[in-house]
């Protein structure tokens, strides 16, 4: 091969690679302008929430007037306005974070108005029930809490019957527990004539007579309930008649003597019951005190007086 031979081919090699570092070239180019193009489209994509984060403080604003006026009303109002609030608040917490990162598209930005449409609503919703609940003055809609004013009414009118709540455990609250309504003692003396009559004198005694009427609960479960009837003689020992079914139960904390126990089947619809205990030896003049136990908690007290 002559030196002009090899001198041709040597020229051809070096365009041939000058060639492919052109092409080389401009296939790197047109990847960095198509990755340029493709950022700045994202980011004209992004569109800017200054408007709605300003639309969702007037919200959280809104929501603090509407409920600031009502809190410390009622204890019962304040729990149900805290829940709902946290429910709110944590919402919206959620919201600004979305429109507060930076980087919202439109289509996230439709979603997020969406959103804070929803929680308008909900504040709007919240309001009406606080108002409802203020205007009728029902904090609570469970019967037990207006149980509990009407036995307040019933002990004023009442001088003898005092009904008491017992300290509530852990595992159990008052407001599953049922409570007496009323309750009712009489001595009583036999008549000549017609039916026993109520008398003070214990030479004359002839029966107590007890009767009560459960309080209606919807909290509380229904079934049989336990109840423990004490009749406390003036020096302090139950009343014990055999007749009358006494006995030892747990109650009240520990084991308990009682004069009567009685199985009644609550099913929330003001049962009453009635049982009397003859005249029993032992019995002397002065005050006599009958409480009333359930399984876990007195129920209630009344009185009479033996001369």
């Amino acid at each position: 091969m002559t030196e002009e031979m090899k001198d041709k081919r040597s020229k051809r090699l070096l365009f041939i690679m000058i060639a492919a570092l052109l092409l080389i070239n401009i296939g790197l180019f047109y990847v960095i302008i198509n990755e340029k193009n493709k950022t700045e489209k994202l980011q004209q994509e992004f569109v800017d929430t200054t408007a709605e984060l300003d639309e969702l403080k007037e919200v959280e604003e809104e929501l603090r007037l509407n409920l600031s006026e009502k809190i410390g009303q009622n204890a019962q109002l304040d729990s149900i306005i805290q829940l709902r609030d946290e429910e709110i608040q944590r919402k919206v917490s959620q919201l600004r974070r979305s429109l507060s990162s930076g980087k919202i598209t439109k289509a996230e930005l439709a979603k997020a108005k969406d959103e804070l449409s929803g929680l308008k609503a909900q504040v709007a919703a919240l309001k009406a029930e606080v108002e409802e609940l203020s205007k009728e003055n029902q904090y609570l809609k469970d019967e037990n809490y207006v149980m509990q004013r009407q036995v307040e009414a019933e002990k004023e009118r009442v001088a003898e019957m005092v009904v008491v709540n017992t300290e509530l455990t852990e595992q159990v609250g008052v407001g599953s527990r049922i409570f007496l309504k009323g309750l009712d003692v009489k001595p009583m003396r036999d008549a000549i004539i017609g039916d026993f009559k109520t008398t003070d004198r214990l030479s004359k005694l002839y029966k107590i007579e007890v009767s009560y009427t459960l309080a209606n609960n919807d909290l509380a479960s229904k079934g049989e309930k336990v109840l423990f009837f004490q009749i406390v003689k003036p020096g302090g020992a139950v009343l014990v008649n055999k007749d009358a079914g006494s006995g030892v139960g747990s109650f009240d904390g520990g084991k308990k003597q009682y004069s009567v126990k009685k199985v009644v089947n609550f099913q929330n619809s003001n049962e009453t019951g009635s049982f009397a205990v003859p005249k029993t030896e032992g019995m002397a003049a002065g005050k006599y005190v009958v409480n009333v136990y359930g399984e876990d908690h007195k129920m209630g007290t009344s009185s009479f007086t033996l001369r």
